[in-house]
């Protein structure tokens, strides 16, 4: 059963509990050093994807996540932190993007579930469920340049459309993804699951283990076996070759809360 104390224990938080920005900051950024993107387990019996991707049982998925120590996709680690903020007495709205896939492309626009959050006339987007090195806290949907953890970040508006930019110390600004800034009910996602079922089918990183975590100086990815790092705003990238190197970040990257790991092995993704 979704409970907040459990939450936050798993998250090792033990802050102030009022709807501020300051607060917002904190959860955030506990949430991407606790739990990781992991597309290993969704769904977590190895069938077929929900008919809806959204509309997920609550205590199932506090079960998986918080309960037992597993990471999750986005739309169950970005559903459970926006209950937790609705809790703690937030305003929020759950929001719907297209996940740039190179070359100027985008997954469909509901391929991807965060949150954007409402304090004192500003909006700040939330994001604690996407399948790589992206703000570890709260960015202000705002086109000035935000700086994190060495690396930059802004939102750019063009006709209602926003996009998210990142650059990186060795990068140039690239997008995150892009989204309408439209409350998205859950119903929305009713049919999409045939869509986007076929969407992977054509895509690169179909059926490829996807594993994400941040750490106190930036964040760690793996693709398939392309493995990025990302530490003070310096990214690294290797190809994994060796099978027992490839396992230890596996096993790094997907360890749960009691020292116990989950097996990734390649199930079904989320962009």
């Amino acid at each position: 059963m979704f409970e907040v104390d459990t939450y936050l224990r798993r998250l090792g938080y033990s802050g102030p509990r009022e709807a501020t920005l300051a607060t917002l900051r904190k959860l955030h950024r506990a949430h991407l050093l606790a739990i990781p993107y992991d597309n290993t387990r969704f769904p977590e019996d190895g069938g077929a994807l929900p008919d809806n991707l959204a509309d997920l049982d609550h205590d199932l998925t506090f079960d998986k996540i918080v309960v037992r120590g597993a990471g999750g996709i986005c739309f169950e680690l970005n559903l459970l932190f926006q209950r937790l903020l609705d809790e703690i007495g937030f305003e929020t709205i759950q929001v719907s993007a297209g996940v740039h896939q190179g070359r100027g492309t985008f997954s469909p626009a509901l391929s991807h579930r965060f949150t954007v959050v409402s304090l004192d006339d500003v909006r700040w987007l939330a994001d604690v469920g996407f399948a790589g090195p992206a703000y570890l806290l709260p960015l202000e949907l705002s086109p000035a340049v935000q700086t994190q953890y060495g690396c930059q970040f802004r939102v750019t508006e063009n006709d209602g459309l926003h996009t998210v930019l990142r650059r990186s110390r060795s990068t140039d600004w690239h997008p995150l993804y892009c989204f309408e800034l439209d409350a998205r009910k859950t119903s929305d996602w009713d049919g999409f699951t045939k869509q986007f079922e076929r969407y992977l089918d054509d895509a690169v990183i179909a059926n490829t283990t996807m594993l994400c975590r941040a750490d106190e100086r930036g964040h760690r990815a793996l693709v398939g076996r392309r493995y990025l790092t990302v530490e003070d705003g310096q990214e690294t990238v290797i190809t994994l070759t060796d099978p027992r190197e490839y396992q230890r970040v596996v096993c790094d990257l997907s360890h749960s809360i009691d020292g116990t790991f989950y097996d990734a092995a390649p199930n079904t993704c989320c962009p």
